[in-house]
């Protein structure tokens, strides 16, 4: 396993650049949940604090494939540039508006900002594997192990943010995120045997991603997918504190994370003979299933088993999703691609935040584990549809 790993990492230039996506995408989670922290020190309004980071959140999945499709167009490295020179501005501005006590307004405008200049690292790094390693076996550890980054970075952000904020300052999350985010980006921007050439687009490969026949329907799964597990994690919460056990709920919700990490590790190193496309309804599939125990569950001590064989689900799914989408789209599209996919599963997760709780306080817990289930099913059958589209595409090239 660890043979394969070490294999994509003697491309040259790739542990460089990995190392400045890594900081970029810790920042970006970072910010998130350091507003939540420095908003209510300085101004005791946690509605407010709520706000600003939705502000930032939003703005970036609204944004990011945009700034995606630039870096496709032209140069990636002047993208970045503007992106470190705006997001640095935006980030220190809003340390200042908030120690300054200017109106609420103004932080929720400069995180917006913040939101909408920060570019989808996460995409940028897949992108620069699948042009690095195109039609290379080492493309599928190189994708599955960014899978476990994004894992990883899940479960070490809230942990540094939280220790940050109450052993140093409220602030000291913020601070480290924007030099995080400035350091990650412009190493990026600065990088140049490594990254990608400019594509040279013709009238119809100017068209955007989401014309790529198959893809929206790719879109719809990863929308229901982030809903799914979302609803699961906040329901998580509530089924631990009506269980008089609320503190388990962060080690339960730790044990997906650390055990899809671990099946992204095992996955990638394996050698897979059938077409993305084809293994993603399998994929989703599975993910339903490890969502069905949630809502069995006699107890929180039956959730730990229950997690844990749902995380070995989630990141072969999200792998073989961002495979497909690798595969659907043009290569002049390929960051906006990547980028969408990402997308729809921010827009997911901002639908199971808003929906979970008013499930859980008009059915029960119970019924919002139903609800995750149902999504999870629903992006099945999203799954079938891409893989048909894709097929008939296929056949329609051949032919």
């Amino acid at each position: 396993m660890v043979s394969s790993y070490r294999q994509i990492f003697a491309v040259p230039g790739t542990a460089a650049f990995e190392l400045a996506a890594l900081a970029a995408r810790m920042a970006h989670l970072m910010t998130v949940l350091s507003i939540i922290f420095f908003i209510p020190a300085v101004t005791g309004s946690y509605g407010l604090a709520g706000v600003v980071s939705a502000a930032y959140a939003l703005t970036y999945s609204l944004a990011s494939p945009f700034v995606s499709r630039l870096a496709d167009r032209g140069r990636p490295g002047r993208v970045l540039a503007a992106a470190t020179a705006a997001g640095g501005l935006c980030r220190a501005g809003l340390l200042a508006a908030a120690w300054a006590g200017a109106p609420g307004w103004v932080a929720v405008a400069l995180a917006a900002c913040s939101g909408g200049s920060m570019p989808a690292v996460g995409s940028m790094a897949r992108a620069r594997w699948n042009r690095l390693l195109h039609g290379s076996p080492l493309l599928h550890p190189a994708l599955s192990f960014e899978s476990v980054v994004d894992e990883t970075i899940l479960v070490a952000a809230p942990m540094l943010v939280a220790a940050l904020a109450t052993s140093v300052s409220p602030a000291a999350g913020l601070i480290m995120a924007l030099v995080l985010a400035s350091a990650g980006t412009a190493t990026l921007a600065a990088q140049q045997r490594d990254r990608p050439p400019a594509v040279r687009l013709g009238h119809r490969a100017r068209a955007t991603a989401m014309a790529t026949p198959g893809f929206p329907a790719l879109l719809i799964a990863f929308v229901l997918v982030g809903a799914a597990l979302t609803v699961i994690d906040l329901s998580t919460v509530a089924f631990s504190a009506q269980h008089h056990a609320k503190a388990l709920s962060g080690l339960i919700l730790a044990a997906i994370a650390l055990a899809s990490a671990a099946s992204g590790l095992r996955y990638g190193s394996r050698q897979l003979r059938m077409a993305p496309q084809q293994r993603l309804p399998m994929a989703l599939a599975l993910l339903a299933c490890g969502t069905l125990p949630f809502a069995a569950a006699p107890d929180v001590w039956f959730l730990f088993p229950a997690a844990g064989l749902l995380g070995l689900t989630v990141a072969p799914t999200l792998i073989t999703g961002f495979s497909t989408a690798g595969l659907a789209v043009p290569a002049g599209q390929l960051t906006e691609g990547l980028t969408w996919v990402t997308a729809a599963m921010g827009v997911g997760i901002s639908i199971g935040s808003a929906s979970a709780g008013q499930i859980v306080d008009a059915w029960g817990t119970r019924a919002s584990f139903g609800c995750a289930a149902c999504c999870a099913g629903a992006a099945v059958l999203a799954g079938c549809a891409v893989r048909q589209r894709l097929r008939l595409r296929s056949s329609t090239k051949d032919g």
